[in-house]
C-alpha cells in the first residue's frame, strides 16, 4: 500500500499542477486546456521543466526563470494539497470505484474553495459537473441512487 499512495502522492501533485490552472483561468472565462501556462509578470510560456509540481518551484527560488518575477506560493501549496489529499484517500479507500469517487470529490473540491476565496463564487462548471459526476457514481457504487437524485433536486432548486 505504500507504493501506491507514493503513486497517488505524484499524481495527485500533477492533478493540483492542472487544478491551478483551472483556479486562475476558469473564474476569468478562459480556456483551461490552451495557452499554455504563461508567467503573468512577462508573459513567457512555461517551459516543461519548469512546470514539474512541487519540485520546480523550490529548483527554480520561486521566480520566474525568464523575468525573475516571485511566483505565487498558492501555487506548490495547491500542488501539496492535492498530492497529500490523493495519497490519504488511497490510503483510507484502497482501490475500486470509492477510490474514484473520493478523488473526484476532492478534485473538486479543492478548485472550489480556493476560487471561492479568491472570488466569492463557484462555477457551475464545477458544481454542475461535480452534481452529473456524483450521481453517476451513486449508480456505480451500488449507492442509493434514488436518495442522490431526490438530494440533488431538493439541494439543486
Amino acid at each position: 500500500m505504500g507504493m501506491m499512495a507514493v503513486a497517488a502522492f505524484l499524481v495527485g501533485a500533477c492533478i493540483g499542477s492542472f487544478l491551478n490552472v483551472v483556479i486562475h483561468r476558469l473564474p476569468r472565462g478562459e480556456s483551461i486546456v490552451s495557452p499554455r501556462s504563461r508567467c503573468p509578470g512577462c508573459g513567457r510560456a512555461i517551459r516543461a521543466w519548469e512546470n514539474i509540481p512541487i519540485v520546480s518551484f523550490i529548483v527554480l527560488g520561486g521566480k520566474c526563470a525568464g523575468c525573475g518575477g516571485a511566483i505565487s506560493w498558492r501555487y506548490p501549496a495547491v500542488e501539496l494539497l492535492t498530492a497529500i489529499g490523493f495519497a490519504a484517500t488511497i490510503l483510507l479507500d484502497g482501490p475500486g470505484i470509492p477510490l474514484l469517487r473520493d478523488l473526484l470529490f476532492f478534485s473538486l473540491l479543492v478548485p472550489i474553495a480556493f476560487i471561492d476565496i479568491d472570488h466569492r463564487i463557484i462555477p457551475d462548471e464545477l458544481s454542475l459537473g461535480g452534481l452529473a459526476a456524483g450521481l453517476l457514481l451513486s449508480f456505480l457504487t451500488g449507492g442509493e441512487w434514488k436518495m442522490s437524485v431526490a438530494g440533488a433536486l431538493l439541494g439543486g432548486g
